[in-house]
């Protein structure tokens, strides 16, 4: 499950190379079927999701659904990608 710090990535539709971020903010974490969370995007350039995750195009998202995300940890790998 997912919490407040967690480094995320914005799952596609094929794969894991979407834009990174974190985890600022989280509510009803006891149901997966009310669980939201808000992200935070990295890096300078603000990604073109933010503006469909984002009712202004902010580094910070709407309330969404945890499984347009997916948690990256320090010893995770994905192809060539070691974080």
């Amino acid at each position: 499950m997912m919490k407040v710090g967690d480094l995320v990535r914005y799952r596609r539709w094929f794969g894991f190379k979407g834009p990174l971020g974190l985890v600022v903010k989280e509510m009803h974490a006891d149901s997966s079927f009310h669980h939201r969370i808000k992200v935070m995007w990295l890096g300078e350039k603000i990604p073109v999701q933010a503006s469909a995750l984002s009712t202004s195009g902010a580094k910070i998202t709407a309330w969404v659904l945890p499984k347009h995300f997916h948690v990256i940890d320090k010893n995770h790998e994905t192809g060539n990608e070691t974080i």
